[in-house]
């Protein structure tokens, strides 16, 4: 049974005293599509004390979004300044909210946007054969963090 499943069962109604939602003004008008928006809830909600541990697989799969384009939103959302990551060896990193004084303006977004996509482009065009020792081709394509 997968971890969505399971909460889906665990699912409880919310109380009514609660809004089920607040969302700054200045957030609500700053640009966001939905998968970015949607992503970045996501951290909010699972943040705690020291900051969201999920997996980017895991934030994919709650986010209902393939793992690459989870991997793309969490570095438009950190260059940005949304979201801070502390990256930490052989373990998941570690997402923060970031304070609102170090988001970049909003006008900046689309240029965020397309200055990974650049990155992703000139890595596509460098990626180069490898051969492994049991002669299979592979592909190497690191992204740059």
């Amino acid at each position: 049974m997968s971890q969505n499943s399971s909460r889906k069962q665990n699912w409880k109604q919310p109380p009514d005293d609660k809004k089920p939602i607040f969302l700054r003004s200045e957030l609500d008008d700053y640009g966001l599509n939905v998968y970015e928006f949607r992503v970045l809830a996501h951290i909010a909600r699972r943040q705690g004390k020291r900051g969201c541990f999920s997996k980017q697989k895991t934030i994919a799969e709650t986010c209902k979004m393939s793992p690459r384009k989870a991997q793309d939103v969490l570095r438009v959302l950190c260059g940005a300044g949304l979201i801070e990551r502390e990256e930490r060896d052989g373990t998941t990193n570690i997402y923060t909210l970031a304070p609102a004084s170090q988001w970049k303006h909003p006008s900046e977004l689309g240029k965020i946007r397309k200055t990974w996509k650049f990155t992703e482009t000139k890595q596509a065009k460098d990626t180069t054969k490898d051969t492994s020792l049991d002669g299979k081709t592979s592909l190497s394509n690191e992204l740059a963090s």
